[in-house]
């Protein structure tokens, strides 16, 4: 994931984001070497197994297609995971639901006015709101009252279908982060919305906030250490 940086408007310095910063947990390399093990794998007992009804240059194509193939799902994540924002965004500041949206697009949006009704009372502060600390900066989606409670909102799109434990952990350290830049914030959490079968699932993070702030503050060292800051 490339550095990502925000100019803070008081002082003039570059900030690395929250999500850059939380970044220090990722481990592309593995994930690419992952993906060429299996590759790998598959050409050579393929190769080897006398009852493999199909030819090498058959299945090389294919297996070299592979090795790129989940950089294009992770592109049309992130382009369905931006339509779904929004899609929001625009409903909370007109009424309006979005126009013609793909079939992932829509079930997201649905799952998220089904999450609404949830709620007695809720009323947006504001959406896309870019915060500043004096190491760090980012864009937080949606700061709500709900139930007379303010909240900030992260949202997420994932699939109904995936038996991935939620919430990711890295998803708790920046919404600490984002929520710590203003005191007036009672509380943090994430909402995944559904792509498959439009089901919203909500994680109220609220209790864990201390112990997420401090383990983004020390990432936060680790990201200036490692530059020599």
């Amino acid at each position: 994931m490339a550095a990502r940086y925000y100019k803070c408007p008081k002082t003039g310095n570059k900030l690395p984001s929250v999500t850059t910063i939380s970044g220090v947990l990722d481990k592309p390399a593995l994930l690419y070497w992952a993906v060429n093990c299996a590759c790998n794998y598959i050409l050579e007992n393929l190769s080897t197994d006398p009852f493999c009804p199909y030819k090498a240059e058959e299945i090389y194509p294919i297996v070299e297609s592979a090795r790129k193939n989940f950089r294009k799902v992770s592109a049309t994540a992130l382009d369905i995971g931006s339509a779904v924002h929004e899609a929001i965004e625009r409903y909370l500041k007109t009424g309006k639901e979005p126009q013609a949206p793909s079939n992932e697009v829509l079930s997201a949006f649905l799952a998220f006015l089904e999450w609404l009704d949830t709620w007695k009372s809720w009323e947006t502060v504001t959406t896309e709101m870019t915060v500043y600390s004096d190491r760090y900066a980012g864009t937080c989606d949606w700061v709500v009252i709900l139930n007379g409670k303010k909240y900030l909102v992260d949202f997420k799109t994932h699939n109904d279908e995936s038996k991935a434990k939620l919430p990711y952990e890295e998803v708790r350290f920046q919404t600490a982060a984002y929520r710590a830049t203003d005191d007036s914030i009672q509380g943090n959490g994430v909402l995944y919305l559904g792509k498959t079968k439009g089901l919203p699932k909500w994680f109220d993070l609220s209790d864990t906030y201390e112990q997420d702030l401090k383990v983004f503050n020390l990432l936060t060292e680790l990201w200036y250490a490692r530059r020599g800051e």
